[in-house]
């Protein structure tokens, strides 16, 4: 009997090489559709971080700007003696003037306008590698809670007598405003501890006591006088002096915001690039901006305390290469042009206006 063998079927070196380019075509659209998914999740993400930096920036910067010249319940017409270093000229000074930047309390907001590599008026050594043709915001107010005078000073030189809490609500080397409401002073504290004394009716009693002598401390004080007999109820108040300005990131990524208090800086935001600020100006008195200037048209104190507001314009950026392309275009921060930038970062300018709650009606 006969068998039939079956010749053996398989592919052809054509169909196989059509199954590859089909496959390779397959593999292509989906490694497209991969990357396209990835690119708009990394730009969703760039996107998130930038308004999420932007959010964060401006919410610090208005709490801090909306303070400017806080002093307690002392109203802005009140008399301030500021006793800290260095001794005025002939001593016996009432006046709230200082001429030491960190110390300036009498500007309760002050600028530096940053132009062609330089700022008017000059950079205190406090602001320490500025990016070039930023400028610089500065605020001074009274920040933390109050503390309260429990005992009426005997004297005007003497320690001041406060509710006692421990920890210590200050620490020493601080600068302090005292006020009564109808007047306040300026001051370096020396120390502050736990005490115990008296009440009238001889109840023993604990309460913390602030020191604030001559001859300690830096820049310390110039006198002990601090120009009045504070009250029970006066309040006390840690007072400081608050700058924003850009500066390179430690991380290597680039301009950031930095803020600097009382000399030390740090930083807060990456990615923010420039800030341009104006001043709006109230000149006839009613408590409402009528003109907005730049830093560098103020001329001293009488004209800085004419600022009713400030309008900041920020330029955020990615901190790595997002885009697609590279952008080409610039950007204007409150009449300042900048750019075009030779990288594929996000960028965009933001602007608020913050009112100085303590110089409005």
């Amino acid at each position: 009997m006969r068998r039939t063998h079956r010749r053996q079927a398989g592919f052809t070196l054509i169909e196989i090489m059509i199954s590859l380019v089909l496959g390779l075509v397959l593999l292509a659209g989906l490694f497209s559709v991969y990357l396209a998914t990835k690119r708009s999740y990394t730009m969703a993400e760039a996107l998130a971080s930038r308004q999420e930096t932007v959010r964060y920036v401006f919410a610090r910067m208005a709490a801090d700007t909306r303070m400017a010249g806080y002093r307690g319940c002392l109203p802005d017409t009140g008399e301030i003696r500021n006793t800290v270093n260095p001794d005025p000229a002939g001593g016996g000074r009432t006046e709230f003037t200082h001429g030491s930047y960190l110390y300036r309390f009498e500007r309760y907001v002050e600028g530096f306008d940053g132009s062609g590599g330089a700022w008017q008026p000059s950079l205190p050594a406090t602001i320490a590698s500025a990016v070039a043709d930023t400028d610089v915001l500065t605020i001074r107010a009274a920040f933390d809670p109050d503390v309260y005078v429990v005992k009426e000073m005997p004297t005007t030189s003497a320690d001041i007598k406060t509710n006692p809490l421990n920890p210590a609500p200050f620490a020493n080397d601080d600068i302090l405003l005292i006020t009564d409401c109808g007047g306040a002073a300026i001051f370096q504290l020396t120390n502050y501890n736990l005490a115990s004394g008296s009440t009238p009716n001889g109840v023993p009693a604990n309460f913390g006591n602030i020191v604030h002598n001559t001859g300690a401390g830096a820049p310390g004080n110039w006198t002990k006088d601090l120009g009045r007999k504070y009250p029970v109820g006066s309040q006390i108040l840690r007072i400081s002096t608050v700058s924003y300005y850009i500066r390179n990131s430690d991380n290597g990524t680039g301009p950031a915001l930095w803020r600097d208090v009382d000399g030390t800086a740090q930083e807060i935001a990456e990615g923010v690039e420039n800030m341009q600020v104006l001043y709006g100006v109230d000149t006839n008195a009613d408590r409402v901006p009528d003109v907005y200037r730049t830093a560098d048209t103020f001329a001293d104190t009488a004209a800085w305390r004419q600022v009713v507001t400030a309008r900041i314009a920020l330029l955020i950026a990615g901190t790595r290469d997002y885009a697609a392309e590279s952008d080409n275009r610039t950007f204007t921060l409150l009449g300042v042009t900048v750019g075009p930038f030779s990288d594929r970062r996000l960028r965009r300018v933001v602007e608020y206006t913050f009112s100085l709650r303590n110089r409005l009606p």
